[in-house]
């Protein structure tokens, strides 16, 4: 074999090393492109679903805000309104205090048969009944104290915090700078509860009368409780 013919070979040889190398160069860079470029359309894709995802919360947001909105200029509309119907501020005041018993827990139909039932021809009866008894604690030595009124018509019982000592150590006794809750108890078992600080005030209505109580601080462990009579 010639010179010629084997130095024609190696260059032959050298030519498809190279063409092999560029090819494989140009598919891995056409591997890499193509990538990148499926890289970037799924990041897209993910941005703009995460863009759509908080646009629609922001548009709910919105929503909920003028929503809001709304509805507090409507409450502020009603409240004026209520404000300019309520003639003077003794009326105002009783709405309040309505307000006040519906958030204690008060039963709306209770005081609303009270209110229908009373008009400025309400007749009292002159005798006002008066007895007392015992503001029970959780360590009371008695179980049971009460005060019934009108032939067992109404029975008031109560409870209450014991009043502490100058060494923080609790007495036989009730505190009545602090809050305690009556229970009125009618036949049938029928019970209304009151709480507050004495004195406190409540009306019970039986039949065609009205019953006003009044209970007041008495005796140590002791209050007094008053009723007076009046016709719906």
């Amino acid at each position: 074999m010639s010179l010629g013919l084997v130095h024609k070979r190696e260059l032959q040889k050298k030519r498809t090393k190279r063409f092999w190398s560029l090819t494989k160069f140009i598919l891995a860079s056409s591997i890499c492109s193509g990538i990148g470029y499926y890289s970037y359309e799924v990041g897209i894709s993910i941005a703009h679903e995460e863009v759509l995802i908080w646009k629609s919360r922001y548009e709910v947001q919105v929503a909920e805000s003028d929503k809001l909105k709304i509805e507090l200029g409507n409450e502020r509309a009603t409240i004026d309104q209520i404000s300019k119907q309520l003639p003077n501020q003794e009326s105002r005041d009783l709405l309040n205090l309505v307000t006040q018993r519906v958030n204690e827990g008060v039963d709306i139909s209770h005081m609303k048969t009270i209110l229908n039932g009373i008009s400025k021809d309400t007749k009292c009866f002159i005798k006002i009944d008066a007895k007392r008894f015992s503001i029970l604690t959780p360590i009371s030595t008695e179980s049971l104290s009460t005060a019934s009124f009108y032939q067992g018509l109404i029975t008031l019982s109560g409870r209450g915090s014991p009043t502490l000592n100058e060494n923080g150590d609790p007495e036989d006794w009730f505190d009545s700078a602090k809050k305690i809750t009556v229970s009125f108890v009618m036949p049938g078992g029928n019970k209304q509860d009151i709480t507050g600080i004495l004195p406190l005030f409540h009306s019970v209505v039986s039949g065609r009368s009205e019953y006003r109580f009044s209970i007041t601080n008495g005796r140590t462990s002791y209050v007094n409780a008053s009723v007076q009579q009046c016709g719906l």
